[in-house]
């Protein structure tokens, strides 16, 4: 993840350096994607799976960005950018009934439930593409996701813990870009993004844990200068 970091950053600072060929552009985006979330539960924390749980939920969201582009000749241009999503907000939430036997003796039913509020979730990314004519180019997406997580755990087996963590992940996507107006473009484009694990160990060394995936699509529009 930090070679990856180190890669985007670098070509970031080729790409916005002081030149005449550079494109700057700022913009927003409409993002409907689909959050892919599987969890644990591991009563004991010895590293057996107690409990599996996986889930998906459909999510609809914003954001703002700034890039810059620069052709590289023959068609080929690169652009590097960072997205924000200006706003807290709660990535995913389950809850599960069922019963927990902590030992031989001893079952509990009730409610485990787990909520994912993420805030600052920003992207750094580069995007290859070659232009296909007519105004039309196709590129690829590379990009560091990160953002600060509270992980809210309420589990029957434990006692309730929240804990605020850094979530990281990869993103990869592949879309095209058009140009209208004045200075104008649209960017309409499908992406996939990795998320680390997230883990949570509660008072009594119960460990929760979560790995969440999402995919979808996003429409851009934006202004370049």
């Amino acid at each position: 993840m930090k070679k990856l970091l180190l890669s985007i950053a670098m070509i970031l600072s080729f790409v916005v350096s002081a030149s005449a060929d550079v494109t700057r552009s700022i913009g927003v985006t409409g993002f409907v994607t689909t959050i892919d979330s599987s969890g644990h539960e591991d009563v004991d924390n010895d590293g057996t799976k107690d409990t599996t749980k996986s889930f998906s939920n459909d999510i609809a969201f914003g954001s703002v960005f700034a890039e810059a582009s620069r052709s590289l000749g023959n068609g080929a241009v690169i652009t590097a950018g960072i997205d924000l999503i200006p706003m807290s907000a709660e990535f995913d939430s389950r809850s599960v009934t069922q019963s927990s036997m902590k030992d031989s003796a001893t079952t509990t039913t009730g409610t485990n439930k787990g909520t994912v509020e993420v805030d600052q979730h920003v992207t750094l990314y580069i995007q290859p593409g070659f232009d296909a004519g007519n105004g039309i180019t196709v590129f690829g997406t590379l990009g560091y996701v990160t953002a600060d997580v509270d992980s809210k755990i309420e589990s029957i087996s434990s006692t309730n813990k929240t804990v605020s963590e850094s979530l990281d992940g990869t993103k990869m996507g592949l879309g095209v870009k058009g140009e209208f107006g004045d200075d104008m473009f649209f960017k309409f484009e499908y992406a996939e993004t990795d998320y680390d694990t997230i883990s949570v160990t509660t008072t009594n060394d119960t460990k929760v844990s979560a790995d969440i995936d999402s995919k979808g699509f996003g429409l851009s529009i934006g202004k370049s200068f």
